[in-house]
């Protein structure tokens, strides 16, 4: 038997989750505490991490061998401090959960939101706006306009898949942009300026570290095109709010979306919600059937490879004295071995 901890804020999607994780792993003991509480225990085995883990939380346990992950993201999660205990530190990637899909389809949501001016619209539905702006300029199609992703992971290339239908025209920046999908134009991140300037659509969908924190600041919104449109399904860590606030007040651009932001959850007195412009949504992006489905699975296996003494392919660190020693899997094995051999 494995003694688990399940941390993080426990709302209705992270419940479910642990109803379903704890019905299939029935011989382990499951125990819950959320950012702010005393863990209920120190000696956990595995943690199943929601929110940010700091060292104070790590150092406290004595037995705790892997900190997963139900989430692609782990720049919460110091794991400089996880590496020095001797802990395996995993993500629940992209590609394996839903997650990809579940985000690209909000972005997609986000862009037609934004350029169809959803807001007012359903401010004239709702009886909540004086008038109707009944000016033919104030929608926007997608068709036949550029839409540049910022981060060609994951999410960004599920994106450009879903975006080729509406006949867009697809560009992209990354670290690697020779790992760029046929027909995406690639940028290096050094060239933001330069592929957000040709951009009618700027989405990111990067993950926020503490390199890249603002990267979208008055100086790139300044030099994006005329009546462009910023999507966000990343990090609200990655935009300048103050600066993206102006750009769309004074008209530079068309407008926003937004499924993340800076300060979570969202205030009402947060400035951007009172931009009809900038449309808003609770970081939901993820929060699908789909994901859920695919993360209990996904964190099933983790969990059954950790008893078995296997590593995840999704292990982010390399503790030199791991607590809890794993093999690397025979299909892991198999692709070194086939590397070596195409590198030979």
């Amino acid at each position: 038997m494995m003694k688990i901890g399940f941390f993080g804020k426990q709302n209705s999607f992270a419940r479910e989750m642990l109803r379903r994780l704890k019905s299939e792993n029935n011989g382990d003991e499951f125990l819950t505490w959320q950012s702010g509480d005393k863990a209920p225990s120190t000696k956990l085995d595995v943690i199943i991490a929601f929110d940010k883990v700091d060292s104070k939380e790590i150092e406290a346990q004595t037995k705790l061998g892997l900190l997963q992950m139900a989430s692609a993201g782990y720049e919460g999660v110091d794991v400089h401090a996880a590496t020095k205990a001797g802990v395996w530190v995993g993500s629940a990637p992209t590609t394996e959960t839903g997650n990809g899909e579940s985000v690209a389809e909000v972005a997609v949501l986000l862009m037609l939101a934004a350029s169809r001016r959803l807001n007012e619209e359903l401010a004239s539905t709702h009886g909540r706006a004086q008038s109707r702006a009944d000016k033919w300029e104030e929608n926007r199609a997608l068709f036949g306009k550029t839409a540049c992703i910022v981060g060609l992971g994951g999410i960004g290339d599920l994106l450009i898949e879903r975006l080729r239908g509406f006949g867009m025209i697809l560009t992209g920046v990354d670290d690697h942009p020779e790992h760029a999908p046929d027909g995406v134009r690639a940028y290096g991140h050094d060239e933001l300026k330069i592929a957000a300037a040709d951009a009618d659509y700027l989405v990111l969908a990067i993950p926020g570290t503490k390199e890249n924190e603002n990267m979208i600041d008055s100086t790139v919104l300044a030099g994006m095109k005329n009546h462009a449109v910023l999507v966000n399904v990343a990090r609200g860590t990655l935009v300048d709010e103050p600066a993206l606030l102006a750009a769309v007040k004074n008209g530079h651009l068309f407008g926003a979306g937004l499924d993340v932001v800076k300060d979570e959850p969202v205030s009402e007195e947060n400035a951007l919600l009172m931009e009809p412009r900038i449309f808003v949504t609770p970081h939901i992006a993820g929060s699908t059937d789909l994901m859920l489905d695919g993360t209990v699975k996904y964190l099933g296996e983790v969990l059954a490879r950790y008893r078995d003494g296997l590593r995840s392919e999704s292990i982010v660190n390399e503790p030199m004295n791991p607590r809890v020693p794993l093999r690397e899997s025979p299909k892991e094995n198999h692709l070194l071995a086939t590397k070596h051999l195409i590198a030979g």
